[in-house]
């Protein structure tokens, strides 16, 4: 793959993170987290639902790196009611996806993938100059985890995951 690649993702209970780390591991590119100023706490899901719901945007903390220098970005999102996180809403505001490809990958607790989800981010990255080349789908362990922080660490492992995740990227021609 050409140019340089940054995996950036929002994850609340670690689903999300688990594939980022999983795809970090299989390419190797920079992996960036993307935060809330705030720590959304533990257990409250109706209120995250919400704000998903009413298209919120929460304030997040800046990227480490500058997207600029990034050709490719792999986005990581979760879907919460059936909508993108506030997080993930206040990143696509505020990046710039001028002439990037942008692959994209979500978890969810539905077994099928949110195909008004993948839309709406498809629309703004597009609106903001990106090119969204492809998406996939993970469905996640969210519902047993939020409010349970013992049952946090039953998040997605990597063999959850990694087959799908390997032949995507297979497709995608990311990796041979």
């Amino acid at each position: 793959m050409e140019g340089q690649s940054l995996i950036a993702y929002y994850s609340w209970t670690g689903n999300t993170a688990s594939v980022a780390q999983e795809l970090h591991a299989q390419t190797g590119f920079a992996l960036e987290r993307i935060e809330e100023v705030k720590p959304r706490p533990f257990g409250s899901l109706p209120m995250a639902a919400m704000g998903a719901w009413f298209h919120m945007k929460s304030a997040i903390k800046p990227l480490s790196v500058l997207l600029e220098d990034y050709d490719n970005l792999f986005l990581g999102i979760q879907v919460w009611a059936g909508n993108s996180t506030p997080a993930i809403n206040a990143f696509l505001k505020r990046g710039n996806f001028k002439n990037k490809k942008v692959w994209i990958f979500m978890t969810m607790a539905d077994n099928v993938p949110s195909q008004k989800v993948m839309d709406s981010v498809r629309r703004r990255v597009e609106q903001k100059g990106g090119q969204v080349v492809d998406t996939i789908g993970f469905t996640s362990k969210v519902l047993a985890a939020v409010g349970d922080e013992k049952r946090a660490a039953e998040t997605l492992s990597p063999d959850d995951i990694r087959e799908a995740l390997v032949s995507w990227l297979k497709k995608n021609k990311v990796i041979d």
